[in-house]
């Protein structure tokens, strides 16, 4: 994958944070969990969410 780690936090901080104002609750434990993921556990995350 060829963005960068701030470019993936972006686009992960935003799907968490519209699944959790859309009423998952859980997503915003999931949100404040990217900060402590690794470059390619952020990747990771991005390929299987479609990102």
């Amino acid at each position: 994958m060829d963005k960068d780690r701030e470019e993936l936090l972006e686009e992960l901080r935003s799907y968490y944070s519209t699944a959790a104002l859309n009423g998952f609750d859980m997503a915003a434990m999931d949100l404040y969990a990217l900060d402590d993921m690794d470059d390619e556990e952020l990747e990771e995350l991005a390929e299987e969410l479609g990102l």
